[in-house]
């Protein structure tokens, strides 16, 4: 049985950890609002900038809400360390506390990118293995390769300190 579940108008919400971290695009209706609190989502993180993507505008009355805008294959650069700690961190912080919703403008490269790094950490997976499972659970999951090179790195690199 398929536990993902898509609202109308393209609203896309995928469980990555089941009732901890779910993963979609932009809430920007208040039917996405809707799904979101049926699902006991919390915290919001969004990985682009409001000009990319506007939240709709009661969302945060309903959670708590952070956007860490990182850019995306089209800006044709890689995140800075910087804001890969802060967008991370973050994610990481929000899972272990409650419920968590992360997005993107479209979910295909950037919200897939941070789980995909949770989920190695978590799991101890290598980068193939949590790829694999993250395409999984959100089948539009399609990081291009210097992305998924650049944060296996930044995890082995996390490892050694």
């Amino acid at each position: 049985m398929n536990d993902n579940k898509k609202s109308k108008e393209n609203f896309i919400f995928n469980w990555v950890l089941k009732n901890k971290l779910a993963i979609g695009t932009t809430p920007t209706k208040k039917e996405d609002i809707n799904l979101l609190k049926n699902n006991q989502i919390k915290n919001i993180l969004g990985l682009c900038s409001e000009e990319e993507s506007k939240w709709h505008k009661d969302l945060k009355d309903h959670f708590y809400c952070i956007r860490f805008i990182l850019p995306d294959s089209n800006q044709k650069k890689l995140p800075s360390k910087n804001q890969i700690d802060n967008a991370y961190l973050t994610l990481k912080n929000f899972v272990n506390k409650s419920t968590t919703f992360v997005h993107c403008f479209a979910s295909i490269e950037r919200s897939p990118l941070l789980c995909i790094m949770l989920i190695m950490e978590k799991y101890n997976l290598e980068l193939e293995e949590a790829l694999d499972y993250v395409k999984k659970v959100h089948e539009l999951t399609n990081p291009r390769n210097k992305q998924l090179f650049f944060i296996k790195n930044y995890l082995k690199k996390s490892d050694s300190f």
